[in-house]
């Protein structure tokens, strides 16, 4: 096993490999070998080959090809054996070339117990009559869901245990990508296999067209969402480039919003949307002047109400967006109290949006970590009670509990820890708890 891959890891692949073995030991031994053609074999199994070369990669790890649709069209037209050795002959090709090994070794056991599991259980449904009856299309949309849902949860399993995340994190997220191959691929399946029976090798050959249609297709798409995604990083350094003691903030905010926003349950659609919001919510900052954000004692009382202006611009800025007007908010009220002393306008409690009370706690544990212009950065034990002191006055309580219960999750990302410090040099306002964090 490759020592790169965790130990966990390691024996979910072995145990996925023994029972790979055991189900095609089972295909074996119900192999009726009179009734095998290997002409088409070879075709499908060319087909395949062919649809797995240019994979397109999801969000979390892992990828998805328009070989599914081969897959599932040989699960109607081949016994078990054969479906399982068209499924894997990919990867087996890749064991021989590729190093290290072991991801393709994965591959090959939840390929083989993924799709002889689906087509065993259509051989079992499966009637004698028309491919075309409705007992046969049950049978196949049966067999190829059994497959999906084989295959999705092999592939969260593996990635959350090598990324060590929690599965249904990952799962959730690439559910959203991989049951769109899910539901065009099935339907795909289904007329290659009625193309093949009815017109034959020629037939196939025309229908290759639509399939690589439809993987650019895919392929176009994931491209756009990455370009978006590297747009909105891109304009995050561009961000905290104008204050150099800020470099680096928002990309931290944004990881410890992810966090938070996971512990405390939201849907991973919303989770990736307020990471992107979290990207930038200091976006109002090129308002404001570089002579307030650089200066190196405390701001006075007229520097500190420009200062408090930028969460305001922030939300102008981003409203004329559509992708980000539901984020607007967000960004406008990140520097809300919970106790209606905060700004820009003194709304407290549920009334503040919860995206903007779950970025400001990420938000001031980053700028109580980091370097300012007037202070030196605190240890993070020191902000973390800081956290709980302002809990149900500055901080809404339920979100600096979810903050205590991920710490010890990010606590081995975070730098080696700098000496703690007093809290009293931080810019006060006549608050009751008068740390204001920017």
């Amino acid at each position: 096993m490759d020592n790169h891959i965790p130990g966990k890891a390691q024996i979910f692949i072995t145990l996925l490999a023994g029972s790979a073995a055991a189900i095609i030991a089972y295909a074996s031994s119900v192999m009726d070998w009179s009734k095998a053609e290997w002409f088409p074999i070879l075709v499908f199994l060319l087909l395949l080959i062919f649809s797995d070369i240019f994979p397109v990669t999801l969000p979390r790890g892992g990828s998805v090809t328009v070989s599914f649709a081969t897959i599932a069209a040989s699960i109607l037209l081949f016994q078990p054996l054969i479906v399982i050795g068209i499924a894997v002959s990919y990867e087996l090709y890749l064991l021989m070339k590729d190093k290290p090994r072991i991801k393709h070794i994965f591959n090959i056991a939840q390929l083989a117990t993924s799709t002889g599991i689906a087509a065993l259980l259509y051989q079992q449904l499966s009637p004698t009559t028309s491919i075309l009856s409705l007992n046969h299309f049950t049978a196949y949309i049966a067999s190829v869901i059994v497959f999906f849902i084989l295959n999705s949860t092999f592939v969260t399993l593996i990635l959350a245990l090598v990324q060590e995340e929690k599965p249904f994190n990952v799962w959730r997220l690439n559910l959203k990508w991989s049951a769109l191959t899910f539901l065009s691929m099935a339907p795909l399946g289904g007329l290659i296999a009625v193309i093949y029976i009815n017109i034959g090798f020629w037939g196939l050959v025309l229908f290759l067209l639509p399939l690589i249609l439809a993987r650019h297709s895919f392929q176009s798409y994931m491209n756009m969402r990455q370009t978006f995604l590297d747009t909105i990083k891109s304009l995050s350094v561009a961000i905290d480039a104008k204050d150099p003691y800020t470099k680096g903030h928002s990309s931290r905010v944004a990881d410890y919003v992810v966090s938070l926003a996971r512990e405390l349950k939201w849907p991973e659609d919303r989770v990736e949307f307020l990471q992107y919001i979290s990207l930038i919510h200091d976006v109002g900052k090129v308002a404001v002047p570089e002579d307030i954000l650089k200066k190196t004692s405390l701001l006075s009382r007229e520097e500190f109400a420009v200062m408090k202006t930028h969460s305001e611009a922030g939300a102008n800025i981003l409203k004329g967006i559509k992708y980000f007007s539901a984020g607007v908010d967000i960004i406008r009220h990140h520097h809300e109290r919970w106790d209606g002393n905060g700004y820009p306008d003194k709304i407290a409690g549920e009334e503040i949006p919860e995206g903007a009370r779950i970025l400001a706690v990420a938000d001031a544990f980053d700028a109580m970590t980091s370097n300012r212009p007037y202070r030196k950065s605190l240890g993070y034990e020191v902000a973390l009670r800081e956290l709980q002191d302002c809990a149900g006055t500055q901080f809404d309580p339920k979100m600096v509990n979810a903050f205590i219960k991920i710490y010890p999750q990010i606590k081995d990302d975070l730098p080696e820890k700098i000496a703690e410090e007093k809290c009293e040099d931080y810019q006060e306002t006549e608050n009751t708890c008068t740390k204001t964090y920017h």
